[in-house]
């Protein structure tokens, strides 16, 4: 493994449109964080960035930036 890859993290996304009782429809998914078996569900496409985020600060070693600005 190349030291550019050496913090890489492999993720796979499943997502499928559910229908509510008021006849909505919204997308919903399931990630899951390869390495690790970790599995988090979402609804709605804005809940998908904060939980990669969250895996990929508690999987890499290395911060990102974002995680200096919230220190």
């Amino acid at each position: 493994m190349t030291e550019e890859h050496a913090e890489s993290q492999l993720f796979t996304i499943r997502v499928w449109l559910e229908t509510d009782a008021g006849n909505q429809r919204q997308w919903r998914g399931k990630l899951r964080h390869v390495p690790s078996g970790e599995i988090r569900h979402f609804r709605g496409w804005a809940a998908l960035i904060p939980l990669i985020l969250d895996m990929l600060n508690r999987y890499t070693t290395t911060k990102t930036p974002d995680d200096h600005q919230a220190a």
